[in-house]
């Protein structure tokens, strides 16, 4: 499928003005595994935050073939490596789950086709970063 692009982008903007988004977000995420807590052990959330929604932004702008994009993706991707944070392939789909469960709790105009946008959306940059694990 697809996404629709225009509508994730307005959704992402939908959901920024609240600024519990993110937090939703990350309690999500953490609170979904053990191995994900352990990773962010270390972490400083308000660069984490701030890393979070360019790095969403980026992979919306990775669908237009935009170069930024495109490179931002890539050092991301050597970065979540096993040669870098050693984030193990099967953790993104916890990452996505949390997503699509924020954007649920901070989208006014949510709607379950617009998850499957949003899962469409974030998948082409998901499929890069494991492709360089």
């Amino acid at each position: 499928m697809l996404p629709d692009l225009d509508a994730v982008t307005a959704s992402y903007h939908r959901c920024r003005v609240d600024e519990r988004f993110i937090e939703t977000f990350y309690d999500r995420f953490l609170g979904k595994s053990k191995e994900v807590a352990d990773k962010f052990r270390a972490t400083d959330f308000t660069r984490q935050r701030f890393m979070l929604r360019e790095s969403l932004l980026m992979i919306l702008l990775f669908h237009h073939g935009e170069q930024g994009a495109i490179d931002e993706l890539e050092r991301l991707a050597v970065r979540h490596s096993r040669r870098g944070l050693d984030i193990p392939v099967h953790l993104y789909s916890l990452w996505l789950d949390s997503l699509c469960e924020a954007v649920e709790a901070h989208d006014p105009e949510y709607e379950p086709s617009l998850e499957h946008s949003w899962r469409a959306a974030m998948q082409p940059g998901i499929d890069l970063l494991v492709s360089r694990y």
